[in-house]
């Protein structure tokens, strides 16, 4: 409206809306696939993360094994959280594939990891009792999607406030 008033002619308004439809085609695409390459990075990066971790699954008594896990796991979330994030123009449906498919895999990873460790543990005859699989990996599963939901959280509450960049 504000282009008629100044003048514009209808065929140089049309042609400015198609250049930034286009634009916005153009960014959604980019947007979708920055979103599949960082999930691949995060998947690759629990994958590091748990190869990592088995020489100390086979010696660190349970409660030292899951602050670790702790920790590595909100490493990885907290990367996985700000790469999500901070990419535009994604759907509902990006959003909701990488909270449920990501946190699973990982999971998954770490029980995996954990029974090979337990299975070292056997075979190595190390004085140390085998851990549990499943708090493993619950654990890592907690501790990997506590920085999203943390930001989820506190991050409504500072709306105004703009995000630190690299």
């Amino acid at each position: 409206m504000e282009l008629r008033q100044k003048g514009w002619p209808e065929q140089e308004i049309k042609k400015a809306e198609e250049i930034l439809e286009r634009q916005e085609r153009y960014d959604r695409h980019f947007s979708t696939i920055v979103f599949w390459s960082a999930l691949v990075v995060i998947i690759f990066a629990n994958v590091v993360v748990s190869f990592i971790l088995i020489p100390f699954l086979i010696v660190l008594t349970p409660w030292l094994l899951y602050a670790l896990v702790v920790v590595l796991a909100g490493m990885v979330g907290y990367l996985y959280n700000f790469l999500i994030t901070n990419i535009g123009h994604l759907q509902r449906k990006h959003h909701v594939w990488a909270g449920i498919l990501v946190p699973m895999l990982a999971a998954a990873n770490i029980v995996g990891m954990v029974w090979l460790s337990n299975r070292f543990i056997g075979e190595l005859r190390v004085q140390n009792l085998p851990h549990n699989i499943w708090i493993a990996g619950v654990v890592f599963g907690v501790a990997f999607i506590l920085p999203c939901v943390v930001s989820r959280i506190f991050g409504e509450r500072n709306e105004g406030v703009p995000r630190a960049s690299l």
